[in-house]
């Protein structure tokens, strides 16, 4: 059992004993895994950890696979492209990026239309939908494939381009050849020296395709505290201490809402999650990178709250374990200690 509580009297001075106690238990619940499969927990507000607790058997050493946390970490790196002027927009088609990968494809078939936005958004209208196991484009399917790019791209048009939402994590694996494509760089090169090396992430771990391109839409290991890392930089608004890491306009873009989601609450921006609400009379927003498993950062703006969290509970509803935590634990405890 490895729990780590930080600063509680100080981050909470004039707090009920009841918001400390509800922190506490928290981490200590976690500690003696008593959410079950939920191996790692890391809440701070305002840059002061509250606490850092693992399940048994976890040390803050151990890398977990994110799986599609990755997603969002691409999206930073789109960022970067786009900083940098090598993207000069994000409408750019991806058929002018990468043209040897669209050369099988006719002119004037809509496919060459889809642009970087369609994949980052995940309506690039091609018949690849990860919810559904029935789906062509399933990415279960293209795993047992030798090329991830030529799979997704065979696939057929299902929806019009821009206009529907559906979850494909293809797409974001192609993105993989065009941060490679554009900066020179393989994407492990390019993220330390743009992204993890800046924010002192040195072990990062990159899984790769069969034709050894960095897997971009899962399969990342990080640490519980480099997720925690990435949060603390979106909720700064991209600054790391004097150095702006990532463009502000670009994290306000990444995490504002570009699309809705059929049938869900949610929204989505580029490759990270939002939703928001009313707690306590207090209106707040919940940006988030998500991760099969019970992999995800949280972040709260209003509350300058950052929560990560590590998991193991892949393909079941328990995965969400972390979601209810934020939201109906420690959300509400802060809420209280500022009253």
């Amino acid at each position: 059992m490895i729990v780590r509580l930080f600063c509680l009297w100080m981050c909470f001075v004039g707090a009920p004993v009841a918001a400390q106690s509800e922190i506490d238990e928290i981490a200590a619940d976690l500690a003696a895994g008593k959410y079950k499969g939920i191996t790692g927990g890391m809440v701070s507000v305002s840059g002061e950890v509250l606490f850092e607790a693992y399940a048994p058997r976890y040390t803050a050493d151990r890398r977990h696979d994110i799986r599609s946390a990755t997603k969002s970490i691409t999206a930073l790196l789109i960022g970067e492209l786009v900083a940098d002027g090598s993207l000069k927009n994000v409408k750019t088609k991806l058929s002018k990026i990468l043209p040897d990968e669209f050369n099988h494809i006719a002119k004037g078939d809509p496919r060459r239309n889809i642009t970087v936005e369609d994949v980052l958004t995940m309506r690039t209208g091609l018949a690849c939908n990860d919810w559904a196991p029935a789906s062509v484009g399933h990415e279960d399917k293209m795993y047992k494939t030798n090329d991830w790019a030529a799979f997704l791209l065979s696939q057929p048009m299902a929806y019009e381009r821009s206009k529907h939402f559906s979850y494909c994590t293809g797409g974001v694996v192609l993105l993989g050849r065009v941060i490679k494509g554009l900066s020179g760089m393989s994407v492990p090169e390019y993220a330390s020296q743009r992204l993890f090396g800046p924010l002192g992430i040195t072990d990062a771990r990159w899984e790769k395709t069969p034709k050894g391109y960095a897997d971009t839409g899962g399969h990342l290991r990080l640490s519980l505290d480099d997720l925690h890392k990435i949060g603390r930089l979106v909720l700064a608004k991209g600054e790391w201490g004097n150095e702006q890491i990532i463009d502000a306009k670009w994290l306000a873009t990444i995490t504002s809402e570009q699309t809705e989601i059929p049938e869900r609450r949610e929204k989505y921006g580029y490759l990270w999650w939002r939703d928001s609400g009313e707690v306590k009379g207090k209106k707040v927003t919940l940006l988030y990178a998500h991760g099969n498993g019970g992999n995800f950062i949280f972040i709260v703006p209003e509350l300058n709250l950052v929560a990560s969290f590590t998991g193991k509970n892949y393909g079941k509803r328990t995965q969400f374990i972390p979601n209810q935590i934020v939201a109906q634990k420690i959300v509400p405890t802060l809420i209280d200690g500022q009253k």
